[in-house]
């Protein structure tokens, strides 16, 4: 009898149909709610904008408009325009880093420096400073000019590479320096009737490889202060206050001013850090009571605003009082700042005017690489015999 073989059960796909047709039943019912669900959304949003649409257009059919007004015509500045008051014109030098020698290669071209950019530089600064003074005479009278000198006017040997790469010893710097800076100070005289030089150091200008605290002012910068005083002494509505403090304080139109380089601020130049240094500051000036003995010049025990160099950039921080201003730098962008830093700033100077009843009332940045191009009139090679 043959054996019987028995056959294998068919399996049937009833159930898997059954399993994917819910599946996209299931999908179905969703996308169908959310359908529902944007569509409700969609006509909220038609019936409000209608709404504004609605209500915009009841205002413009509703509303009487203000009456057209033409155009008047300008007028000139004359004597019954000016201001009652006249302002004083601040117009900080500082960072001039004079004998530093800057490779446009390596930089690249975004800036170069050497003393005879310096000359130029200084030469558009004293121009560009004069053409302000008399642009802002057609509104008031500007009478006094004051001109902080914050610092780091030479290049230095503080550091080796510096000493290595400068144009000139110290010595030269701050002689080279002193004549081009006293030839802008004698060439704004005329044009004012009082130039006032506040002066502190900065620290490129130091003696010592370490920053020392006591004899600050034996510094390359006080030398370079007091040869350009020396050159100007003829000059009667020129008046210098050299401290041997790192640190001065000195009215402009009914406000005292701080001066100061910035080198004593750590942090880098960021905000919190200076804001944290002046408050310090502020409360040890409240110890002062008494003017100094030996000073030529009455020293303020509190101030409302301050000016800083050191920081090669043009900033602008609220203290309550007043102002900070970090003034610029008249050498711009080196490769110190480029290769490690990777910033770059413009040379630039700050000009700022002061009112004796509204205080600081106007600001202006002056762009020194704008002069690179152009012939200075001031004389930069010194004679041998240097009181010549």
């Amino acid at each position: 009898m043959a054996d019987v073989i028995a056959a294998e059960p068919i399996e049937s796909s009833e159930p898997d149909f059954i399993g994917e047709r819910i599946k996209l039943d299931k999908k179905l019912a969703t996308y169908k709610a959310e359908a529902s669900y944007y569509k409700k959304l969609y006509e909220q949003a038609i019936k409000q904008t209608t709404r504004e649409d609605l209500l915009v257009d009841v205002m413009r059919r509703h509303t009487d408009p203000l009456k057209a007004q033409g155009i008047y015509p300008k007028r000139k500045p004359s004597s019954n325009v000016r201001g009652k008051s006249s302002q004083v014109m601040v117009a900080p030098l500082t960072d001039t880093h004079v004998g530093d020698n800057v490779s446009s290669e390596q930089m690249v071209g975004l800036n170069s420096y050497d003393l005879d950019l310096f000359n130029r530089r200084i030469w558009g600064w004293t121009n560009q400073v004069l053409n302000l003074a008399e642009y802002r005479r057609n509104i008031c009278d500007v009478e006094e000019l004051v001109i902080p000198m914050l610092g780091d006017m030479i290049s230095g040997d503080i550091h080796e590479e510096l000493a290595r790469t400068n144009i000139d010893n110290c010595m030269m710097q701050m002689m080279y320096g002193a004549n081009i800076i006293s030839q802008a100070l004698m060439f704004l005289a005329p044009h004012f009737n009082e130039i006032r030089v506040p002066c502190v150091i900065g620290n490129h200008g130091r003696m010592t490889r370490k920053i020392p605290s006591k004899d600050r002012y034996m510094d390359w910068d006080y030398m370079m202060y007091q040869w350009i005083a020396a050159f100007c002494r003829e000059q009667t509505n020129i008046k210098f206050e050299i401290p041997k403090s790192f640190a001065h304080v000195f009215n402009v139109a009914n406000r005292n001013i701080l001066i100061m380089h910035g080198d004593s601020i750590a942090g880098g130049g960021a905000t919190a850090s200076i804001q944290r240094a002046i408050t310090s500051l502020r409360a040890v000036l409240q110890y002062k009571t008494q003017i100094i003995a030996d000073a030529d010049f009455e020293v303020p025990s509190a101030f409302d605003d301050v000016l800083l160099g050191h920081f090669h950039r043009i900033d602008e921080i609220d203290i309550g009082t007043g102002s900070l201003h970090i003034c610029g730098t008249t050498k711009g962008g080196d490769e110190f700042v480029f290769s490690r830093l990777h910033v770059i700033t413009k040379p630039k100077h700050v000009v700022l005017y002061y009112h004796p009843e509204y205080g600081q009332v106007g600001k202006e940045v002056i762009y020194l690489d704008r002069f690179d191009e152009k012939e200075s009139n001031f004389q930069l090679n010194l004679p041998e015999l240097w009181i010549n």
